[in-house]
This record gives structure tokens, C-alpha cells and sequence, in this order.
């Protein structure tokens, strides 16, 4: 029941304000008012949700802010991955694997022909599954849990972790963008092929705050521009 009201406020099917009707969402879904309360009870403490006295649940609005700051807390803790990953050592064909990543990013990013929707969208899905390969390979639970926790922000995400917004999350799918994040994924992999623990921490900390940076200026560009068109 989470999953399915997170894909929802995820994917935009639930915007930013809305009012969670426990009956209504009980009726639509076929089931009783009390998973329902459950659901929504777990979504508030992810914080996608917010409470309110005496009128229930919202949808959170996120902002700017939100992104600065989530991203904030990404680029430290997947820094921290990739210094547990250095320190312990790349075993088992580890680095075989992530240089097979590369690769394949490399093939979707030098491939001949325009560069489409549909093949930025085939970059964002590499992009997070070389993510994800980092945190299983630092193998620490709360770390992993802590990455997904500052990851749901659904004014940028969709339910897949692409970006959704093509108005506000567009730079992320330019090619010219795609194209350094690999350089920076190469740098990353780089360090961690020589167990330079502080430069792999470095490398993914400068990669996720150049991200962050990107995002918040076309954020708050967009946030000034609102508000220009409203005097």
C-alpha cells in the first residue's frame, strides 16, 4: 500500500498539496481504511507526507532548498561509500564489473546518431544502476537506507529515479552533462582501482554537489521567474 501512494506521489499521479482522503484512497483501492492509515503514516515519517491537526495528510511541496539540501547529504554519504569501498579493497572481479558499467555507459554516450529521449533515459537507468552497484559493494544496510531516504524527492524523480520534469530536471538529460557525469564516474572508479580512499570520497562527494548545483540554479531560475510573471 506505501509502495503504491509513493509510486503515485512519485510519478505525479498525487501533486504537490494534496489532501489524502483515507476513505476515498480505501474505496479506489479495495481495501480497509486501516492499511491505508498505515500507508500514509510511513509516507509522512519518509516525509513525502506531512500531517496536519485536525486535517490529515498532505503531500509535501518540495523546493529548491529541499534539493540543495538532500543533495547535500547524498554527496556525503555516497562519499563515505566510496571511502569504505577503498579501505576494504575491490574483491571478486568488483572492479571488472564497474569497468564493464563504464563501458556500457561509454556505448550509450559515443553511439552514432541524434541524441534522443529514449536514449537519455537509457543513460539515467546506467547512471543509477552504477550507484546502486557502489552502495551493495560498501555492503553497510543503514548506509543504503540513509541514500534512499535523501533520494525521494519527486519535484526532480519519478518512482524510477529518472528525472520526470523535462521543465525542471532537463539538464540532467543533456548530452554535453551525461558526458562529463561519465568522466566523473571514470575518475571515481579510478581511485577506488587504487584504494585512494580520500580521492574516491572526493571524486563521488564533487560529482553528486555538481549535480546539486545544476539542479538548484534552474530551480530557483525557475522559482525567480514564477515569481516575476506574478507582478
Amino acid at each position: 500500500m506505501a509502495d503504491t501512494l509513493r509510486n503515485r506521489i512519485f510519478d505525479g499521479v498525487i501533486a504537490p498539496g494534496s489532501h489524502l482522503m483515507e476513505i476515498s484512497l480505501a474505496n479506489e483501492l479495495g481495501v480497509s481504511r486501516t492499511p491505508v492509515r498505515g500507508a500514509m503514516a510511513r509516507l509522512a515519517d519518509e516525509g513525502l507526507l506531512l500531517y496536519l491537526p485536525n486535517k490529515g495528510f498532505q503531500v509535501r511541496r518540495f523546493n529548491a532548498k529541499d534539493v540543495f539540501d538532500a543533495f547535500s547529504v547524498r554527496a556525503t554519504l555516497e562519499g563515505m561509500c566510496c571511502r569504505l569501498i577503498s579501505e576494504r579493497g575491490l574483491e571478486g572481479g568488483a572492479l571488472a564489473q564497474l569497468t564493464a558499467m563504464l563501458d556500457e555507459q561509454y556505448e550509450v554516450l559515443h553511439g552514432r546518431g541524434e541524441w534522443t529521449d529514449a536514449r537519455a533515459e537509457c543513460w539515467q537507468d546506467l547512471n543509477q544502476a552504477f550507484h546502486r552497484k557502489l552502495l551493495t559493494l560498501a555492503d553497510n544496510r543503514w548506509l543504503t537506507e540513509a541514500v534512499q531516504r535523501a533520494s525521494q524527492l519527486p519535484i526532480i524523480f519519478d518512482s524510477k529515479l529518472r528525472p520526470h520534469n523535462r521543465d525542471a530536471s532537463m539538464q540532467l538529460y543533456r548530452h554535453e552533462q551525461a558526458l562529463q557525469a561519465l568522466e566523473e564516474h571514470c575518475r571515481i572508479v579510478e581511485a577506488l582501482g587504487r584504494q585512494e580512499a580520500s580521492g574516491a570520497e572526493t571524486a563521488m562527494r564533487d560529482h553528486i554537489i555538481a549535480n546539486r548545483d545544476l539542479l538548484v540554479l534552474h530551480l530557483s531560475q525557475q522559482a525567480a521567474g514564477r515569481t516575476r510573471a506574478l507582478i
